[in-house]
């Protein structure tokens, strides 16, 4: 669920009305923060290439489940093959997250990182 929050809120920054709804959104979700506007137009950036890295990680996750159905048919259950599917798949996950973070921490002063932390669930990967 949270995800599909973030990624209506991603979403909502690039639409045709991008300058619009971009501002809108970082200042609706990050508000609480008093970016400077230095600190938003990074952000952007940041929030842009992490919509892109969603798009992969939308494709990658499609190919690991229809993997995952494929081993689940066969006769004999595989355990260790859905294992390495599955730790695939939380391997992208945790890198698209540790680069996000990692992105957003380098903007944030320490007192913004210890406010954004009050919301660290919503940026998670799921």
């Amino acid at each position: 669920m949270k995800f599909l929050i973030l990624f209506f809120i991603v979403t909502g920054l690039f639409s045709d009305n991008f300058e619009h709804h971009d501002e809108k959104h970082i200042n609706k979700e990050l508000s609480h923060l008093n970016l400077s506007q230095e600190q938003n137009e990074k952000i952007k950036k940041i929030l842009k290439e992490f919509k892109k890295d969603l798009k992969e990680y939308r494709n990658f996750k499609e190919n690991i489940d229809e993997e995952i159905k494929k081993v689940f048919m066969k006769d004999s259950f595989n355990k260790e093959e859905l294992n390495k599917l599955y730790n695939g798949l939380y391997e992208k996950t945790k890198e698209i997250e540790i680069k996000l973070l990692k992105n957003i921490h380098t903007v944030l002063s320490k007192k913004q990182r210890e406010e954004f932390t009050q919301y660290f669930d919503e940026w998670k990967v799921e």
